[in-house]
């Protein structure tokens, strides 16, 4: 790719969402940083790097960004910010009531001469909030079961928020910012291509920066870590985050890192990611589809309007058995596997202030 002019100079978003294979991408951006500004696109090396320039754009300040742009002026390349959550902060409103997050980062770039492409990949519901769910009780900031969380994020306003126009609306009335939504885990690509096997997210990202397919393909490889725990793994890590609500709740505050990384241990050791989390039981199942239905099918006309929902997802759903809960002498494992975990990964000091 050759480095941009002056008039064609780009700041790449990649927005996630969440749980869209967005580690996978980052990690494998870093590992490939220095051959992608040989080929005209800076990113920062650091995940606090992307924190900060995401916290600026929620506090409307443009300090940050303008550093990051002088040093991509400097070495004459193009943009990138990749950050899972700029999809759930792009579209607050400012300050003034009116302008959304996105439309300002847009107008401040466009004041300096630069365009705005936003990147998104797009999962159905569904398995998001099944995802989203095992990932957040694993880093023990949900304690409810699956069907309190889905009720709660279905009524709006959460971490979690998955309705795509609350999401992405804001770009609709904003055609002078590029845009491009991939569908994630879909039976078709964004050109509505059909898929015959699972494509490579990273891949998929580096063709909308314009990278040339040499370039690409000498990107070296990065693993995906972000196994979710199993069944169990999460039945643990419900129960060790329920037992410190009630018992010494300083834990969950101060030590929640140790402990997760402790719930990932055991899983590990006793096999139990090969049975995945599923919550999806059918009345969960239909109350998401119903809820969400019309926004995607306006979703589609926005930004699939060569496809239907139902052509991407749809015809690669399964209907869910009905999930099944834990047995007694699974209780009994839990309860010592809770105990061990704790033991292990909090102060001894804390450990013995707790009941047995």
């Amino acid at each position: 790719m050759a480095s941009p002019s002056p008039a064609q100079r780009t700041v790449f978003l990649h927005v996630g969402m969440h749980k869209t294979a967005s580690t996978y991408i980052q990690r494998r951006l870093v590992k490939n940083r220095d051959l992608l500004q040989k080929n005209g696109v800076l990113l920062p090396a650091r995940r606090q790097q992307n924190n900060t320039l995401l916290k600026a754009i929620v506090q409307e300040r443009w300090k940050p960004w303008g550093r990051w742009l002088k040093r991509a002026e400097v070495r004459t390349c193009n943009l990138l910010i990749s950050h899972e959550a700029l999809s759930s902060s792009l579209h607050q409103i400012c300050r003034d009531g009116e302008t959304s997050h996105g439309q300002w980062l847009a107008d401040q770039l466009n004041r300096c001469g630069w365009k705005l492409k936003v990147i998104g990949f797009i999962r159905d519901q569904e398995s998001y909030l099944n995802s989203r769910y095992t990932q957040l009780v694993k880093r023990l900031a949900v304690r409810c079961d699956f069907s309190t969380y889905t009720a709660k994020v279905m009524r709006g306003n959460t971490i979690s928020e998955c309705d795509l126009i609350t999401l992405f609306g804001w770009l609709t009335g904003l055609p002078e910012i590029e845009r491009v939504m991939i569908p994630f885990g879909a039976s078709r690509d964004h050109h509505g291509r059909g898929l015959s096997k699972r494509p490579d997210h990273f891949r998929q990202l580096s063709e909308e920066l314009a990278l040339p397919e040499a370039m690409i393909s000498r990107c070296k490889p990065a693993p995906s870590r972000n196994q979710q725990p199993g069944r169990l793994g999460v039945a643990l890590a419900l129960e060790i985050s329920r037992f410190l609500e009630r018992h010494q709740p300083i834990a969950l505050t101060h030590h929640s890192k140790q402990l997760r990384g402790g719930i990932e241990r055991m899983a590990k050791a006793k096999g139990w990611p090969a049975e995945p989390f599923n919550g999806l039981e059918s009345s969960i199942q239909q109350a998401i589809r119903h809820r969400y239905r019309a926004s995607n099918a306006e979703f589609c006309r926005c930004f699939w309007p060569e496809m239907t929902w139902s052509e991407l997802f749809e015809s690669h759903r399964k209907e869910s058995s009905e999930p099944s809960g834990t047995s007694r002498e699974e209780d009994v494992e839990l309860n010592a596997c809770r105990r061990k975990v704790i033991a292990d990964n909090l102060p001894a000091q804390m450990v013995n202030e707790l009941p047995g």
